[in-house]
C-alpha cells in the first residue's frame, strides 16, 4: 500500500486525537493512512550474560492497541485506505524510520500539563527534529481542520527556514480556502550608541527601528507568497513580544500553526528550543513542522 500519512498510536488519549486528526486529513487529501504502534524491546535482568535488550515476543497488547487505532481511524476513513503495523523499538525511532516513505507523520500529546511537556520532549520533539518529512503534533481534543473558519498561522522572520514554512502554510491555506495569517514578532532591544549631535551616550531603546525592520521582512514574505498564489488574501501581524507568545496569541480559532525546522533568526529555536517547547506546550491547535 502506498502510504502518504503515518500516525503513531499507543492507546493514550493524546494519541487518539492524533489518529482522529490524521484520519480526517487523509480523507480530505484522498490518501492512505498507516497506523503505527511501537513495541519497546524487553530489557534483560541486570548482570545477565549479554545484558541489554531483546526483541519483544508476541506482545498481544501491542496488537490490540494498533487494532484499536485502526478501528478508530476506520470511523472516518475507508478501510481499504488503512494499514496498521506493530514495529519493534521505541516510538521516536520507529516513527522516524516510517517518515522515510511518508508524506506526513502525525503524533499526539499524552495529556495536559507537565506530563504533556515531558511526552512532547521524548517523542514529538524527537520526531520533529529527525523526521524526513513534515510532522504534525496534535493537541488533545476534537480534531480541528483548516478551512474557511479556521485559518493557517505561520511565523516569519526573513530566514530560509521561516520562508519554507511560509510557502507551505500558503499552499495549505490556498488548497483549503483558508485565511493565511503571517506573524512577525519583534522584542524591544537595547544597543549602546553615541549621538555626536547631542553628545548623549548610553543604552537607548530603539523600537521604531526594529518594528520597521519587522514590517519590511513581513512585506517581503507576503510579496513572495502573493506571486505564488495570486488573488489570495491574508492577514499580517507585527507585534512587540516574544515569538512563542506571538504565535500562541495568533492561533486563537486557527486550524494549524506552521513552523520551520531549520529556521534562523527570530524563530531559530522553533523546533528544539524554548520557542518550540512553549508553542507546543501551550498551543491548542495542531502544529506542523516543515522539513525541506
Amino acid at each position: 500500500m502506498s502510504t502518504d500519512i503515518v500516525v503513531g498510536f499507543d492507546g493514550s488519549t493524546g494519541a487518539g486525537s492524533a489518529v482522529d486528526w490524521a484520519a480526517h486529513e487523509a480523507a480530505v487529501r484522498g490518501v492512505a493512512l498507516r497506523v503505527v504502534t511501537a513495541e519497546p524491546w524487553v530489557p534483560l535482568s541486570y548482570g545477565a550474560p549479554g545484558a541489554g535488550a531483546v526483541p519483544p515476543r508476541g506482545n498481544h497488547r501491542a496488537d490490540d492497541v494498533v487494532a484499536d487505532g485502526r478501528r478508530r481511524a476506520a470511523t472516518v476513513l475507508d478501510d481499504s485506505r488503512l494499514e496498521s503495523v506493530v514495529i519493534p523499538g521505541y516510538a521516536p525511532v520507529a516513527l522516524v524510520r516510517e517518515s522515510a516513505d511518508a508524506g506526513l507523520v502525525v503524533v499526539g500529546h499524552r495529556q495536559q500539563g507537565r506530563a504533556r511537556e515531558y511526552a512532547t520532549g521524548s517523542v514529538a520533539l524527537a520526531v520533529s527534529m529527525h523526521a524526513r518529512c513534515d510532522v504534525v503534533v496534535v493537541p488533545p481534543g476534537e480534531p480541528v481542520l483548516v478551512g474557511p473558519d479556521h485559518p493557517v498561522v505561520v511565523g516569519v522572520d526573513g530566514s530560509d527556514g521561516a520562508d519554507r514554512a511560509a510557502r507551505r502554510a500558503a499552499q495549505i491555506a490556498a488548497e483549503r480556502g483558508a485565511v493565511l495569517i503571517l506573524v512577525q514578532a519583534w522584542g524591544g532591544r537595547r544597543s549602546e550608541w553615541f549621538d555626536p549631535r547631542e553628545g548623549i551616550e548610553g543604552p537607548v531603546q530603539e523600537p521604531t527601528y526594529f518594528e520597521g525592520a519587522g514590517r519590511l521582512s513581513l512585506e517581503a514574505t507576503a510579496t513572495r507568497l502573493a506571486a505564488l498564489h495570486p488573488g489570495r488574501t491574508g492577514r499580517r501581524q507585527v507585534v512587540e513580544t516574544q515569538p512563542a507568545a506571538a504565535l500562541i496569541d495568533a492561533c486563537e480559532g486557527a486550524g494549524l500553526l506552521v513552523v520551520g525546522s531549520r529556521s534562523l533568526g527570530g524563530f531559530r529555536r522553533m523546533v528544539l528550543g524554548s520557542v518550540s517547547r512553549a508553542a507546543v506546550r501551550r498551543a491548542k491547535v495542531p502544529i506542523r513542522v516543515v522539513h525541506g
